[in-house]
């Protein structure tokens, strides 16, 4: 998946601009096919990679807008020695310049980001209006970081906000963990430089890092999930399938006929048991987790509070109760089979907040996405 395209347009329009300019006016040199190479390179990256972050970095350690800016810089002076000498060139070369940047500012509205990104080519402007040459222009600019600037690393950090945001949302702790690490970085990284702008290549490998890091804790985290989640459903499987309502339940109706049906609850009754203690033995030597420990662990409670757990608080005592009962070659006792079908038959076996988004899961949402987005997609 690529950048997205207004954040790539972002960083990549003001060169676009310089390079149609030269473009239409029909040169042909070395320097200009330099340009257009290293624009093209661009234009790839921003399609090969799908993180802000990774994209500048690339562009950065590729000097692309280093190259970019030599290749123009050498087809201008070549362009203007035929017409102009001495300080007119520079002038035009001046005036070119600023000129692009202002159609980058133009192309750039409409952008959710246009007052963060408009704000560093404005003062670029300013310079280079006040007065002074192209040479003392190219050289303030460099000295004050401006170029830097244009890289996008106030995107990045808000980048980094927004995704942490939306893990809040998801309820996903370690991916908050990790975007807050990266924040602290990316803010040490920006502490650290004279422009006050993190290094792109630097930020790119500890971002990296990170996600070594991060990746098999938040593997481990989902599938211990995935382990509990199952183990519950087969506890709980298990004892509705001596329900007198068996029979007529969606998860053991066969369309071929009753024969079909009560083989299926057959099954569900000899090979839940087994099932479950493979599963069982899987979670305590991976996780080293048993079966009491499953409702203290830190994911089952995130679950719970995330409202991720369809069972009701009844429902789940109930699993609680059967367990110890569900053995194979075993029955569960008749008082839990009652109670079963007590809650089934009362529509009481799911929890009525299940997969309901809180109202500061709301607020977080439309803090990202607006509320029109949020009323199309759970407003329907």
């Amino acid at each position: 998946m690529p950048v997205e395209k207004t954040m790539a347009d972002a960083i990549l329009d003001t060169y676009r601009n310089m390079y149609h300019e030269i473009s239409d006016k029909g040169v042909e040199s070395e320097s200009f096919t330099a340009m257009e190479n290293a624009l093209r390179r661009m234009e790839a990256l921003a399609l090969e990679t799908d993180d802000i972050a990774d994209f500048t970095a690339k562009l950065t350690t590729e000097n692309l807008f280093i190259q970019f800016s030599n290749a123009y810089s050498e087809t201008m002076a070549a362009l203007l020695r035929g017409e102009y000498s001495g300080d007119d060139g520079d002038e035009i070369l001046l005036e070119k310049t600023l000129e692009a940047y202002e159609n980058s500012i133009k192309n750039l509205e409409g952008d959710p980001n246009y007052e963060i990104l408009k704000a560093p080519i404005e003062e670029l402007i300013e310079l280079g209006r006040s007065g002074i040459s192209y040479a003392v222009f190219l050289r303030t600019a460099e000295e004050k970081g401006l170029y830097q600037l244009l890289e996008g690393d106030m995107i990045v950090r808000d980048s980094i906000m927004r995704d942490r945001t939306f893990a809040e949302f998801m309820h996903l702790p370690l991916e908050v963990e990790k975007q807050d690490k990266l924040i602290k970085i990316h803010d040490k990284l920006a502490d650290d430089s004279p422009f006050k702008v993190a290094d792109s290549f630097q930020f790119g490998l500890e971002r990296e890092r990170l996600d070594w890091e991060y990746t098999p804790l938040i593997t481990g985290w989902n599938i211990t999930i995935r382990l509990w989640e199952k183990m519950l459903m087969n506890v709980y499987d298990w004892l509705d399938s001596f329900g007198s309502f068996a029979p007529h339940d969606e998860r053991w109706v066969d369309l071929r006929g009753q024969t079909f049906t009560m083989r299926n609850i057959k099954r569900t009754q000899e090979c839940n048991p087994g099932i479950l203690r493979a599963r069982e033995k899987v979670l305590q030597d991976y996780f080293q987790l048993g079966w009491d420990d499953i409702f203290q662990h830190e994911t089952y409670i995130n679950e719970y509070q995330a409202n991720r757990i369809w069972y009701s608080d009844e429902t789940l005592e109930l699993i609680k109760k059967a367990y110890s009962h569900c053995k194979p070659y075993q029955k569960p006792p008749e008082g839990l089979v009652n109670q079963a079908e007590t809650i089934y038959t009362q529509k009481r076996y799911k929890r009525p907040e299940a997969f309901q988004y809180s109202p500061e899961d709301k607020g977080k949402f439309i803090s990202l996405f607006g509320e029109q987005k949020w009323d199309e997609l759970f407003n329907r």
